[in-house]
């Protein structure tokens, strides 16, 4: 491929990452978010507040997109970054020298560090799950999130009628939908504690709209992790949140007797996925992800083993 090629290939929107050379640029006017897919999302809300104190918040690909060459890259910059926002990063995640202490051992002994959440949180979602193979995690198709009434349907050999028909008719247990939210913001605030944002109170007091996957938090969730950066970096202003939703564009359903059992108006409930703005039926995301685990048979029954307390506590 000619660098000509190569340049048509980026895509425009990681143009000006592309562009960086840490030898051309000026320390310390550069900073960066790194994370996952919450991570561009958090950069938006604070880089008007940079630009106002001298920092250009560059987009990155989210880490797990990030080949060896890429962390190289950062690598690089790091050397005249400004401002480090980070989420909590295992070393060695993905490549060599992704994880984010790796990262900020990197920085100028002056630039400024947030430690910011990957907000996750499985109450409002209980049947939702992700998958593994022997190689890794395996995203189920339509919606990437897998669901256990249907690996445990793929289990037992049902078709996509007599799955899609449970799905609409099982209640699960009130008691079990609790202690899994409680057991899941339990968690959130044991994992945040280190961190100079704590997202815990926002998922509580959001309630049914305070996440639309159980990784997607809702703007009003995020705009929290934008106000914890701005105060940690003693910058003032608001963080610039959008009016669309960020990371809406998959929205989970949400059922009524989930709501019921948090206490929450089961007025909110949304009875099937929403993806970019379709009304997406079951019986769409059961035969694609039947068909799935029809062709990977590991796929669900690891996850049914995996899960086993949780759907018999729920009731399946």
């Amino acid at each position: 491929m000619t660098d000509n090629q190569v340049e048509a290939a980026v895509p425009e929107h990681l143009r000006r990452w592309h562009e960086l050379d840490a030898a051309t640029v000026e320390p310390g006017s550069v900073g960066f978010v790194w994370g996952n897919c919450q991570a561009e999302s958090i950069r938006r809300m604070v880089a008007p507040a940079g630009e106002a104190h001298g920092v250009e918040f560059v987009r990155l690909p989210p880490v797990f997109e990030m080949d060896e060459a890429e962390v190289g890259r950062l690598h690089a910059l790091m050397a005249v970054a400004g401002v480090l926002v980070t989420q909590p990063v295992k070393d060695e995640y993905r490549v060599p020298g992704c994880g984010s202490e790796q990262l900020v051992a990197l920085l100028p002994a002056d630039a400024r560090v947030v430690r910011v959440p990957t907000t996750y949180y499985e109450g409002l979602f209980p049947w939702q799950v992700h998958a593994h193979d022997a190689d890794g995690r395996v995203d189920a198709p339509l919606t990437d999130y897998h669901d256990l009434r249907l690996l445990d349907a793929a289990v037992r050999g049902w078709d996509v009628d007599r799955a899609v028909a449970r799905i609409e008719e099982l209640q699960p247990a009130a008691d079990a939908v609790r202690d899994l939210a409680a057991r899941s913001q339990a968690e959130l605030r044991r994992r945040n504690t280190h961190l100079d944002v704590d997202t815990t109170d926002a998922v509580v007091a959001g309630g049914a709209e305070a996440m639309w996957t159980v990784n997607h938090p809702a703007n009003a969730t995020l705009r929290e992790v934008g106000v914890g950066v701005l105060t940690t970096l003693a910058w003032s202003g608001d963080p610039a949140v959008p009016d669309h939703q960020m990371l809406g564009g998959s929205q989970a359903p949400l059922e009524a007797a989930v709501l019921t059992a948090l206490d929450l108006d089961p007025a909110a409930a949304r009875p099937r996925w929403s993806l970019a703005g379709r009304d997406t039926p079951w019986a769409e995301v059961a035969a694609a992800q039947l068909a799935l685990y029809a062709e990977q048979p590991e796929v669900a029954r690891r996850a049914v083993e995996k899960y086993a307390d949780r759907t018999a506590a729920l009731g399946l």
